[in-house]
């Protein structure tokens, strides 16, 4: 929600339990690294701590060489609003006035305290080639959370450039992937994000977002299984699922968990093309944390009638593809122009 000026980005995205970090030039993703965090530095989707984030972070950047200073940074859903909207055409100075509006159902302060930007999708024309209606992504967050923000990232040694919800990540990396194909009719993208509390399911048109549909099945349903039927603890239980140590993965009550949200995503795909007829959505794009876990990639495809293929497909990656970048996605998309 910030201009960008710079071609050279470090992307940063803080999870539940990780923080991936990107360095990006040109659309281009040259490096990524994940690092745990430690335990109670983010309480469902919010920093306990931004002073603890920011020497974190500066650890991290220091640990990694990552060098580029400018950075765009994700914004978790606990943070920001994001929605698609229709509204009728009009210049900038309306559209600044009109679109806090669009938010009344999410936001019950004054609007004052939010900043608030778009992203044109489409304009709609009458017979006479005059604008009638415009297609757009919009956004909201708190001014002062933004702030937060702002002065965290200054701390860890970076200048914050732009701040934005990860859907607009998503859509930035369907526009750079149509532009270097060239391609020219319409196409539907589906994304999953094999998170740790949940799985999303994103679809875009284009580069148009349509819908999110989260599933209350993610990784730590995984690590509480293992922990249980393992007698270990959280941490151990983690370790097993992100090593597959004694081939976990192919736990039985693990397998369980894989069937569930298989056919969760079956339905959620099942809906959307049943309210949208024309649909030719034809494939699925996995990522997330859980998006290494082969025997969960293979649930999902033998539940669905579409291609399940990594998100790296769309990505330009400059040199070997790192195993590290089917998981963060959007800390790259986050930085392209």
């Amino acid at each position: 929600m910030m201009k960008r000026i710079s071609a050279k980005y470090t992307g940063i995205e803080i999870g539940s339990k990780q923080v991936k970090m990107t360095q990006c030039c040109d659309n281009c993703l040259y490096k990524v690294v994940i690092e745990p965090l430690p335990d109670n530095y983010v309480n469902n989707g919010t920093i306990v701590s931004m002073e603890a984030m920011s020497i974190f972070l500066k650890e991290m950047a220091k640990k990694y060489r990552f060098l580029d200073k400018n950075c765009a940074i994700v914004l978790p859903d606990s943070v920001a609003f994001s929605r698609r909207l229709t509204m009728p055409a009009m210049n900038v100075d309306h559209l600044k006035i009109n679109l806090p509006y669009e938010f009344h159902d999410f936001i019950n302060d004054r609007k004052e305290k939010y900043v608030f930007d778009y992203c044109i999708l489409d304009m709609q024309y009458d017979e006479y080639q005059k604008p009638v209606a415009m297609d757009l992504m919009a956004a909201a967050a708190p001014k002062d959370v933004i702030s937060e923000y702002e002065a965290m990232v200054k701390q860890a040694g970076f200048k914050l450039q732009i701040a934005a919800p990860e859907v607009f990540a998503y859509s930035n990396l369907v526009r750079e992937y149509e532009r270097v194909e060239e391609l020219e009719e319409l196409r539907e993208y589906c994304f999953v994000d094999f998170g740790y509390h949940s799985t999303k399911l994103h679809i875009f048109s284009g580069s148009r977002f349509e819908v999110t549909r989260e599933i209350d099945y993610g990784c730590a349903h995984l690590i509480q299984t293992v922990a249980a039927v393992k007698n270990v603890d959280q941490h151990v239980a983690q370790s097993y699922v992100m090593k597959n140590y004694l081939d976990i993965w192919n736990l039985e009550e693990c397998r369980g968990i894989y069937e569930s949200i298989g056919v969760e995503i079956m339905r959620a795909i099942n809906f959307y093309s049943f309210n949208n007829p024309e649909s030719h959505l034809d494939t699925v794009y996995y990522c997330g944390g859980g998006s290494l876990i082969t025997p969960l990639t293979e649930a999902v495809s033998s539940h669905i009638s579409l291609e399940v293929r990594p998100i790296t497909e769309l990505m330009t990656i400059v040199g070997d593809i790192p195993v590290d970048a089917c998981i963060s996605p959007a800390s790259a998309g986050i930085t392209y122009q």
